[in-house]
């Protein structure tokens, strides 16, 4: 019993000294002491199912906005003029008619450069406890200009950005009336980041479900939702976003079956802060309208939602799913699309060209734009509003 007890005394103390040699990284410190934003992270708090797996999510209108804001994000949000090439905005690679990503395995960014890391959805974003894969942003104000100084995205440089910005007098006049200290950094990821928050959706049926008691889902969604928690789907996809709280290991219980993320494993949370048991470590992503948004997982390696439910239930829950626990799962993973986006995923084979038109048609807009800086401000203030309300009903 002695020689036990030394043997797991010394395993505590290499634990120990293996731990006081890792890496400190400030950034991580910070976050493990972050709240995320709290009013949206907190939203329904008081409602019967808040302690259960899952938490509905409230109407938007329950949550306090700034409208110029919201439509000053907008226009950022859709400009091509925040990338170097004045080619790639925000909406490249977070498209509404795509569910809020862009239906690519990886996006292309400046240059036709490729990033390593599939675009995750914008929607519901609001609720995430962190932004990025890796999580290294706080809240989406700081998610907001991180694209825009990344080399493979929009590869600018923020004081250009802002500099070029106030050559715009729609931009300068804008940010001069809304915030007091006008165009900044901060401002400018506040602004894009106001229009993100607006893109929260609460309308799907499993969030009417959870909401009111109403039977929405059918016999087979239902069925579905109770295999999702049996089988350990839950325990990582949970709370009022169905994810997007927590951080968990890629192939936690089983070795990776997924050879095309083999060949390109990612050290995720580990680039950061260098501590082994972070390696492969990500943010657990939303499953809102996930039956939109494919290819799945960080790397876009997983075309279909079928294998996505197939693989995560053998290498996150250590079980072998069958066809019908599949199918079944993936039915209520339909139920949590927006009603807004009913049928899109019909119409998937035509997004590419469907991006492409909308690309080219903000691109138009802000020629044009740039044209006509000598029209009254009156008049163009006008014209602009009118086509940011015409898209922002897309």
């Amino acid at each position: 019993m002695i020689k036990r007890s030394i043997g797991i005394l010394s395993l505590s103390l290499l634990a120990m000294v293996s731990r006081a040699d890792e890496k400190i990284d400030e950034a991580y410190q910070a976050f493990l002491q972050s709240q995320g934003e709290a009013s949206w992270i907190n939203a329904a708090a008081n409602h019967p199912l808040a302690n259960t797996a899952n938490r509905p999510i409230p109407p938007i209108e329950s949550f306090s906005s700034d409208p110029a804001k919201q439509a000053l994000g907008f226009e950022l949000f859709h400009d091509a003029r925040l990338s170097r090439s004045g080619t790639v905005s925000c909406s490249s690679c977070h498209t509404g008619m795509m569910g809020g990503a862009d239906g690519s395995r990886v996006s292309v960014g400046v240059g036709g450069l490729l990033g390593t890391r599939n675009s995750p959805t914008v929607f519901n974003s609001a609720f995430n406890f962190r932004q990025f894969w890796d999580g290294r942003a706080f809240d989406l104000d700081s998610q907001a200009l991180g694209p825009i100084t990344n080399p493979v995205e929009m590869g600018h440089d923020l004081e250009v950005v802002l500099q070029n910005l106030a050559t715009i007098p729609h931009y300068a006049e804008q940010f001069a009336s809304i915030y007091p200290d006008g165009l900044t950094a901060a401002n400018l990821g506040n602004a894009i980041a106001q229009h993100s928050r607006d893109m929260t959706r609460s309308d799907s049926r499993f969030n009417e479900h959870l909401s009111t008691g109403a039977v929405t889902l059918s016999e087979q969604e239902l069925r579905g939702w109770e295999r999702f928690n049996d089988v350990g789907c839950a325990s990582c996809h949970n709370g009022i976003n169905l994810g997007g709280n927590s951080y968990q290991k890629m192939g936690n219980v089983g070795p990776l079956s997924n050879t095309a993320m083999i060949a390109s494993l990612d050290e995720g949370l580990f680039a950061r802060t260098g501590r082994e048991q972070d390696r492969q470590v990500f943010k657990v992503p939303s499953l809102n309208n996930v039956a939109l948004t494919a290819p799945y997982f960080h790397d876009g390696s997983v075309s279909s939602l079928e294998e996505a439910v197939r693989q995560m239930g053998q290498v996150s829950g250590g079980r072998k799913l069958s066809n019908a626990d599949v199918e079944d799962i993936v039915s209520f993973l339909g139920s949590l699309s927006s009603e807004a986006f009913a049928g899109m995923s019909s119409r998937m084979g035509n997004m590419g060209g469907m991006r492409q038109q909308m690309r080219q048609r903000m691109q138009q807009m802000h020629h044009g734009e740039q044209q006509g800086q000598q029209m009254n401000h009156g008049q163009h203030h006008d014209a602009s509003t009118d086509q940011t309300r015409q898209m922002r009903r897309h």
